[in-house]
């Protein structure tokens, strides 16, 4: 999606909601100057939207009793309604000058985010620091959203930390941008300023249904704007799977999810043929393509966000298999390898093609079968399919084989049509065609009824 740029926004309650909402479309629900957050409804793009932030003016942005039974008051609201709720992020916790009643009160914060977990979507914006309570409360949000410079996210400030284990560290080495987008997973989205985070806010509740009780908007279908890419003959040379990705996508726009987590695989929203999908695709210009803990991490959450959300699956193949060796197996490989196939397996529909090569356990997760549930399989022409590549199967035949007559008997795509395991064979030039007519076929009005 496009992310409008906006004039410079201040670091004031009201500046974020100019910034956020549509024109005059803001209602006060709670707004009072001597309050630590405020609270209201607004329209995105024309969709009715539910409010809360916190107010950095008032005590530094702690978060007192009233304010968090205030937060809790919006959070029902929006459920009720069946609206997104978008939090503004800016605290360092809860009060510690009322003591444990703020602390206690906020709990319903709590408490709501996990009841309303995977109902209305949930977006915490983090404009500034946050610790403590609140920090675990955007943590719990469907999606949190950084900006390079002012976002910080963590349980214990620097200076406590340094008063009881005596550690010195700076506040973004603790849980700046870079921390949490790189080695927490934690930021899903992170822009270069305030202005542009927003602006992805605003993009984010665009694509979304506004529960998942509803299905996510259509819009006219757009050609894209990307070339195919050249795909290199050798599976081993690199290879840039975005930009294949993007010639499918209407228009060229995405918006990559935890772009420097897990980077091996891509997670991108898009539109295809005027609909909203999740594509994932495996990235071999880093560790080859291959599956390790943290991309199954990211991809699992990923795929339980559009399943959740009522978003199509579009599986791009490019994958050796999973990352062998003693440092993953003990990071919990197969934990979280797990879990991925469980999250593969979606209530939405499901497509797969195999883009370049296809091995091992790794493609029978990627691989979304009729065997599995999946809808339908491409493989593009040249691409490779088997248990194994054939440096790794050479040990272990009977005869020796070169490449090509590895190829010619167990990789070729045909013999994978032939087994039902493979739906259709197609050039590059003409998957996205094939891909919009059977979604079209697939969509239909029993199986868009929620």
């Amino acid at each position: 999606m496009k992310i409008n740029k906006t004039k410079r926004i201040g670091l004031n309650i009201e500046s974020w909601i100019d910034a956020l909402v549509d024109e005059n479309s803001f209602k006060k629900v709670c707004f009072e100057q001597s309050l630590s957050v405020f609270t209201g409804l607004g329209e995105v793009s024309g969709l009715e939207v539910a409010i809360y932030g916190h107010n950095p003016k008032v005590d530094q942005g702690f978060v007192c009793s009233k304010g968090a039974l205030k937060i809790a008051e919006m959070m029902d609201i929006a459920y009720e309604k069946k609206i997104p709720l978008i939090s503004l992020v800016c605290s360092p916790g809860v009060s510690v000058n009322e003591g444990l009643a703020s602390g206690h009160n906020y709990t319903q914060v709590i408490v709501r985010n996990i009841k309303y977990s995977g109902i209305i979507p949930q977006i915490s914006i983090v404009l500034g620091t946050t610790m403590g309570a609140t920090a675990y409360s955007a943590t719990l949000t469907d999606f949190v959203l950084f900006n390079k410079s002012r976002s910080t996210l963590m349980v214990t400030g620097p200076s406590v930390i340094e008063k009881v284990i005596g550690e010195k560290v700076s506040i973004k080495d603790l849980g700046g941008s870079e921390v949490h987008s790189e080695t927490t997973g934690i930021a899903d989205f992170v822009d270069k300023d305030i202005s542009s985070q927003i602006s992805r806010a605003r993009a984010l509740v665009s694509f979304l249904p506004s529960s998942s009780a509803h299905n996510p908007p259509l819009r006219i279908e757009t050609s894209p704007v990307d070339k195919i890419p050249l795909i290199p003959i050798n599976s081993k040379e690199a290879f840039e799977m975005k930009s294949f990705a993007l010639s499918l996508c209407d228009s060229g726009e995405y918006m990559e999810f935890q772009s420097g987590f897990g980077r091996s695989m891509l997670c991108l929203f898009s539109y295809i043929g005027g609909r909203p999908f999740g594509i994932i695709a495996n990235q071999s210009k880093y560790n080859a393509g291959v599956i390790d803990c943290d991309t199954s991490v990211k991809t699992a959450k990923f795929l339980n966000m559009c399943d959740t959300y009522n978003l199509p699956i579009l599986n791009l193949i490019d994958v050796p298999g999973f990352m062998p060796g003693k440092t993953q197996e003990h990071m919990g490989l197969l934990r979280h390898g797990a879990n991925l196939c469980k999250a593969m397996q979606t209530s939405t529909l499901r497509y797969s093609v195999v883009v370049r090569k296809c091995y091992g356990a790794a493609a029978f997760i990627m691989m979304q079968t009729r065997a599995q549930g999946g809808q339908y399989v491409w493989a593009l022409k040249n691409s490779k399919i088997a248990v194994m590549g054939h440096d790794g199967a050479s040990s272990m035949l009977e005869k020796n084989l070169t490449e090509q007559e590895y190829y010619d008997d167990y990789e070729d795509p045909q013999i994978s049509l032939n087994q039902g395991i493979v739906d259709e064979i197609v050039e590059a030039a003409d998957l996205r065609n094939s891909l919009i007519e059977r979604i079209n076929r697939d969509f239909t009005p029993a199986n868009l009824a929620l």
